[in-house]
């Protein structure tokens, strides 16, 4: 019998945050980048040893995602159990697709965005989990990208869901603006990740820097006990609402610090991808309809990647299996339809998503993606 496996690597070694405090930034990474690559080949050595009832040979489809305590990750879980074959039941007949047959989806943790491209393209994961923006500047060889053209060979199976730009600070912090984090201390996410290159497109909108204040490189997931404890006057992320990191801080009085429809059109004008959004009242509790930049969360491959595998993925993914697991397992599932896949998309399709599309009735023949 094969029995799918959903593995997480915070699952397997969960890290408390005063242990990481006392190493490096530099000694983290390698601790991290170290256990990653051990559990990826422990987990390749278990699951493609043959069934003794089948035979069948099983592979990671490894997707990237962000820290755990973001929105990446969990709709990263999601999707890969939704592209993990279940065990079949004998003597039922269910014509209704459910996941890959030979693949076994994994959701692994990483910086984020930037590093998820960088690992797509290069193969050492098999999808990621990418702002839209930062996958244009890939393809286009700019910002982040520039002077590397590995970037053209990223490619999109779909747009899931907008993500919202959270700069969120201790109420009593008084930063009610961006200039107001003047001499404070905010983390701004790590290095590699698709929020730190937008917390410094904000920043550069206002002539501020990371000088104008301290800065802290961490994932939410890090910066709780911090926050709490007024150690950090807040972090900021580009996630979609609600997120875990901003609701287990509701007790500590929590301000979301706008970013006005004036200043979201002019960042739009240079950044086209990122556009004036709003975090709606009542998602978290307490806080206002709050202004902000948004873009759209794309799930990207490998032009490498075999059309007919991409196109078993794209199937897998819009089933209504996968679909219920988004719906019932987050609520920014809940958005997740086919019906917006091609929105704000800004790399073209991969070749086995666009056949999908197109059988679909979603891309009208004749029409190109990005």
């Amino acid at each position: 019998m094969n029995i799918p496996i959903r593995i997480s690597l915070t699952s397997i070694c969960p890290v408390h945050i005063h242990a990481v405090s006392k190493v490096t930034t530099w000694q983290w990474s390698i601790l991290k980048s170290a256990f990653k690559a051990l559990m990826i080949l422990l987990l390749f050595l278990l699951l493609t040893i043959p069934s003794t009832a089948a035979g069948e040979i099983k592979s990671l489809f490894r997707i990237g995602t962000g820290g755990s305590t973001g929105v990446y990750y969990p709709i990263g879980k999601l999707i890969a159990e939704g592209l993990t074959k279940p065990v079949e039941e004998k003597n039922i007949i269910d014509t209704s697709v459910k996941g890959v047959p030979g693949i076994i989806g994994v959701a692994q943790n990483s910086a984020g965005s930037i590093e998820n491209v960088r690992d797509v393209v290069s193969g050492q994961i098999e999808a990621g989990l990418v702002q839209a923006d930062v996958a244009a500047w890939a393809f286009r060889a700019e910002h982040a990208f520039a002077g590397n053209p590995s970037g053209r060979a990223l490619r999109a199976v779909a747009s899931l869901y907008p993500e919202l730009f959270q700069l969120v600070t201790r109420r009593d912090a008084n930063i009610r603006s961006v200039p107001d984090i003047r001499g404070k201390r905010i983390s701004i996410d790590e290095l590699g990740s698709g929020t730190l290159s937008v917390v410094r497109i904000v920043l550069a909108s206002y002539g501020l820097s990371e000088n104008d204040f301290s800065p802290v490189y961490l994932k939410p997931v890090f910066t709780h006990d911090k926050i709490a404890k007024n150690e950090l006057q807040g972090f900021a992320m580009m996630a979609g609402a609600p997120m875990k990191a901003v609701t287990q801080l509701s007790d500590t009085g929590l301000f979301l610090v706008p970013i006005d429809l004036k200043k979201a059109s002019e960042i739009s004008v240079r950044f086209p991808y990122l556009v004036p959004g709003k975090i709606p009242s009542g998602i978290y509790s307490g806080i206002p309809e709050t202004p902000t930049l948004q873009v759209y969360a794309l799930l990207v491959v490998s032009a490498e990647s075999s059309e007919d595998l991409i196109y078993k993925v794209t199937t897998a993914l819009w089933s209504e299996r996968t679909l219920s697991l988004l719906q019932q397992g987050h609520p920014m599932g809940k958005i997740i339809s086919p019906e917006t896949a091609l929105t704000g998309l800004s790399i073209p399709l991969h070749a086995g998503a666009e056949r999908f599309y197109r059988e679909k009735g979603l891309l009208l023949k004749g029409s190109r993606s990005p």
